[in-house]
Formats: C-alpha cells, structure tokens, sequence
C-alpha cells in the first residue's frame, strides 16, 4: 500500500480543484503552520507540507520557535494572528509541542474554518457523531483514502488501533469503529495488557505509537500479526541521521500480512495529500462550495 504511489495518481486532481479555486475563484488557498521545537520527524513532515502546496500554486507561511520560546501564550498569540488574517485559509499546529504547553487550548484556539487538521472541539463532532463533518483530519482520512483504494473490506472488520495521539491514534479508533467504517474496534495504548494477542485478531492492525525501541527493534513483529490481515503503520521516528523507521517491521510482516504500508511513504505521503484536500476544501468552503471529491 505504497502512499508515493496513490499519491502521485492524486496530485493531478489536487492540481485541477487548486487551479479551479486559483484562476476562477481569485482565492489562493495559504496554509499557516505553526512548529515549535525541534522533532526530526516534525521537521520533515513540515518541509514535505511545503513542498506540496508550492508544487500546487498554493502559498505557505510556517512560523517556527524554539523550544525554549515556545509557551502557550506566544503560540495562542500566533494562532490568533492567522485567525485574523483573511490571506490565511488553514491552519496546522505541528505536533508534537513542547510538554508544557497547554496543547488543548490551542487547538481550540484555532478558527473552526482554519482548523484543516480537525483538532478543535467544534471539529470533533463530525466523525464523533460517524459523519465526515468539516473536515476528518489529515493522517486519518489519508489511512482511509489508501484503505478505499486498495478495497480492504473494513465493515465488520475486527481492528485494532494502538496509540491515542489526538491526530492519529485517537480519531482513527473513532473513525473506524463508527458510522463511516463500522469496523469493531480494540483501542490500545502503553496501559494495554495482552497488546499482541489481540493484535493477533485483529483483522485490521493500525499502529500509531512512533514507539522508540532502539534502531533494529519494532513495536509490531511478525508474531503479533494474524495472516491475511491489513496492517497501516503510522508511527514514525528517527533511528539515525537522515534514517526513519515506523512500528512495524516491514519486512517479516510483509510475509504474513495481505495488505501492509511501507514505512517511510505509505501514510506519511498520503498524510501530505489529505491536508491539501483539507486546504482545497476550506477554500471551497469559503466560497460556498460542497467538499471537493476524488476518484479515491
């Protein structure tokens, strides 16, 4: 389930629904994004954001802090700048932040029409309630744009999610398990007692824990994975310079299981993809317009 694949089948549609916004509508759409601190993988998921939405005409302003800088109100204060600027069509809080920082108040923070990563309480609703809402945020709805492309029949699946990030682990289990997917759902964590044998049921395996084991372990081996399921590995972490690794090892798990993501480029990509949907769409809505649609 190669995400640089699905990818770049989509980037053409990307590019019609940002044309159709840039040169008929006068609007072009300009992504906030806010990073504090100094995350390697961060950094690398905001240089591909970038990279994206300049290879799709749109604008990009990224306002970086240090750590040490980064405190809840300086950031409350820079969301509130992209709030009121009228240029600004989204907004993204790069995670994760610096411990002390009052994480759930920026996120409400955030300007429900600018909340492209559906982080915000008024943004929960939606795949709360199992309906798509404004926006699904973006690692979710790119697991699910490579579940539909590759046609994993996932109503009435048993799955597991392992992890409760409030970008990946947490809005998947929902997702999954509610109205839009209607798989049965075991959400796991670092508190979960038995984790491999029920990952082992798990006719889906999603893993979002970016566990750091050291460089040649994994958090999700062979053993944990029931033949013929669909493993998803979200997590994501350095093991050394210039070097990344998920959860899962891809090699031995790709022997046993009959869907499974390369990590890195199999959600990290489609994770870049789905928050130029979310950009296209709240530039639409803005307009007026329904949601833009795919043919993934």
């Amino acid at each position: 389930m190669d995400g640089r694949i699905l990818s770049a089948r989509l980037q053409p549609q990307l590019r019609a629904h940002a044309d159709e916004i840039v040169k008929h509508c006068g609007i072009t759409p300009t992504l906030g994004a806010i990073w504090a601190g100094d995350d390697a993988a961060s950094i690398q998921y905001v240089r591909n954001k970038r990279r994206m939405a300049e290879d799709l005409g749109f604008s990009t302003e990224i306002i970086t802090m240090p750590a040490a800088a980064a405190t809840t109100e300086n950031l409350l204060a820079t969301i509130q700048r992209f709030n009121d600027d009228p240029r600004i069509t989204g907004i993204l809080l790069q995670l994760p932040l610096p411990a002390r920082v009052d994480t759930f108040r920026l996120f409400d923070a955030i300007a429900p029409a600018k909340d492209v990563d559906a982080v915000g309480a008024s943004s929960l609703s939606g795949f709360y309630r199992g309906e798509w809402g404004r926006f699904i945020p973006c690692t979710p709805r790119g697991v699910l744009t490579l579940l539909e492309h590759h046609a994993v029949p996932v109503d009435g699946m048993r799955a597991a999610v392992i992890g409760r990030s409030d970008i990946a682990g947490k809005p998947l289990a929902l997702i999954l398990g509610g109205r839009l997917m209607n798989a049965t759902v075991t959400w796991c964590h670092r508190h979960t007692l038995n984790l491999a044998e029920i990952c082992r049921d798990a006719d889906l395996l999603v893993s979002c824990a970016g566990a750091d084991l050291g460089p040649d372990r994994f958090l999700v081996d062979a053993g944990m994975v029931k033949p013929g399921a669909c493993v998803i590995d979200v997590g994501f972490r350095r093991i050394a310079p210039g070097r990344f690794a998920g959860d899962v090892d891809f090699a031995a798990v790709s022997q046993v299981a009959k869907w499974i993501t390369p990590n890195p480029g199999g959600t990290g990509p489609m994770t870049v993809v789905a928050l130029m949907q979310n950009l296209i769409d709240a530039a639409r809505y803005r307009l007026g317009l329904e949601r833009a649609h795919y043919t993934v």
